[in-house]
């Protein structure tokens, strides 16, 4: 018994130039078409078993979002069947179903009814929500004071409260506070733990391959890769349209940590290298900035075009500590043995130990890297040939 299936999964929705064209067609009963059809979502087929963590990545308008809304019940598909078996709990954007003049105490009641549960245990649970969403007396303030980062706890909270056997999240770490984000990623650990079924939809790569079984990656409404979540966010990550969004991602974290910049360039230069040659040693520089002084830790990864991760190394795991408002950090590679290629840089600035990242950045510019050996492959490690001849010939036994 799977919790969740799709067969041939899609929505349409119907564009109009203009609002007179809608009237036309109406009153002609549609023997008049004014309308243009374009598909979100199509031809999508899914099986989650009970348990697992399906990641969901993409492009901005790849239709992440219209397809959990789908599969959460908030939106009918225009062709297709899906089923779902359990309590289904989601949380697609910040605020959804909630009343901006209603205080977050009553948005938690009135959010627990619309999902079936009686007003005597939403009032019961009120406690336990409250003290996880952390929101103290702002829980009987009206929600349109609310922040974001606010809202999404209140949101988050009275999701995961009320135990679904399928939780629906779209995005959930793209706002709020390190602590609060941190204690959200524990949540659905948890719930892995406790064998329910999550569809998880995200830009950043690293949340989805530390929280994720197994990932699809959509584009333009449809499956382009699907399996191991480490392949497929490889595939997602080296794509153009992942490199386009990078700006966007690194937006939401304005507020936090960020990358201000990333440059490569060979070793002993003060110019920047975008082509080397196999054996060069470079070194890449990241600038970071942080409103506020914390322990951080970085990431760095060379994915060639073919879509195969060549390198990826963290401080943190070297035991190497980055501390301040600002600075740079520097990966020195000397005698790097990477073959003929173009490789996208790829940076991760992450709390200290690497559970929470607080933004994914893909250099501007890809490294180009010649090599005038034949060797084929992805990297050309040091070797040496030894060779003799056996004078008794192939008769004479082992050498």
């Amino acid at each position: 018994m799977y919790a969740v299936q799709a067969e041939g999964l899609g929505k349409s929705y119907r564009i109009y130039a203009r609002p007179a064209r809608r009237v036309l067609e109406a009153l002609t009963l549609g023997r008049i078409r004014g309308h243009r059809e374009v598909w979100a979502l199509r031809g999508i087929d899914l099986a989650l078993s009970r348990g697992m963590v399906l990641g969901v990545c993409g492009a901005n308008g790849a239709g992440k979002t219209t397809l959990l809304r789908i599969l959460s019940g908030t939106t009918a598909p225009s062709e297709g069947r899906y089923r779902t078996r359990g309590r289904v709990a989601s949380l697609l954007e910040l605020g959804t179903g909630f009343q901006p003049e209603m205080s977050g105490r009553a948005n938690l009641l009135h959010s627990g009814v619309l999902l079936g549960h009686s007003r005597r245990e939403m009032e019961r649970r009120m406690p336990e929500i409250i003290e996880f969403s952390e929101l103290g007396v702002a829980i009987d303030a009206p929600l349109r004071t609310y922040s974001s980062g606010m809202g999404m706890r209140l949101g988050f909270s009275v999701a995961v409260a009320l135990e679904p056997e399928i939780l629906i999240l779209d995005e959930i770490f793209a706002v709020g506070d390190v602590a609060f984000q941190r204690k959200c990623a524990e949540r659905i650990e948890r719930f892995r733990r406790q064998n329910r079924t999550i569809l998880f939809c995200s830009h950043s790569v690293f949340d989805l391959r530390k929280l994720c079984d197994e990932a699809i990656w959509l584009r333009d409404g449809k499956v382009a890769a699907r399996g191991e979540t480490v392949a497929v966010t490889g595939e997602y990550l080296t794509s153009a349209r992942a490199a386009e969004d990078a700006p966007r991602s690194r937006a939401a974290s304005a507020e936090g940590p960020r990358v201000e910049g990333v440059t490569v360039r060979r070793t002993g230069s003060d110019q920047p290298a975008r082509e080397i040659h196999t054996g060069d040693s470079i070194e890449i520089i990241v600038r970071w900035s942080s409103p506020s002084v914390q322990e951080l830790s970085l990431g760095i990864g060379l994915v060639r075009e073919d879509r195969t991760l060549c390198l990826g190394v963290a401080s943190h795991d070297d035991g190497v500590s980055i501390a301040g408002r600002a600075g740079r950090v520097t990966l020195q590679l000397p005698s790097l043995s990477l073959l003929s290629g173009r490789y996208h840089v790829v940076v991760w600035l992450m709390d200290a130990r690497g559970v929470h990242r607080h933004e994914e950045h893909v250099a501007d510019d890809c490294l180009v890297v010649r090599a005038s050996t034949r060797h084929v492959g992805v990297y050309a490690p040091e070797h040496a040939w030894t060779a003799a001849s056996d004078p008794a010939g192939p008769a004479g036994g082992p050498a």
